[in-house]
């Protein structure tokens, strides 16, 4: 009983350890034109993020549009975005394995920041 009380009381910190963040100003913001894909740098390299007409990765076009307004209105008025990740096995593990030009993993959590 104390051992699985032992790993309850770990999950949090074990999942809160397998997350990051990737801050930066947005310097790329484009939509492709005949597939709807939202493409987006904000210091990391360029990143198909989800299509504006259909399901990608996940992200429902309404979520993708919503995305791409807080992208647009964060290089409007200079400031940065935040893309939280969650690290899985074979997957990116920071920010600079995320590659570019490439269909990355979904972000769990975008914001714009000061």
């Amino acid at each position: 009983m104390k051992k699985l009380l032992l790993l309850i009381l770990m999950f949090p910190m074990i999942t809160d350890a397998a997350n990051f963040s990737c801050k930066g100003k947005v310097s790329v913001l484009a939509i492709g034109p005949t597939s709807g894909i939202l493409q987006v740098n904000a210091g990391y390299g360029v990143h198909y993020l989800c299509k504006l007409h259909e399901e990608m990765n996940g992200v429902h076009p309404e979520i993708c549009k919503a995305w791409y307004s807080m992208f647009l209105t964060a290089k409007a008025s200079g400031k940065q975005m935040s893309q939280s990740y969650s690290q899985i096995p074979g997957g990116p593990q920071d920010c600079a394995s995320l590659g570019s030009w490439v269909t990355t993993t979904t972000p769990y959590f975008v914001q714009i920041v000061d």
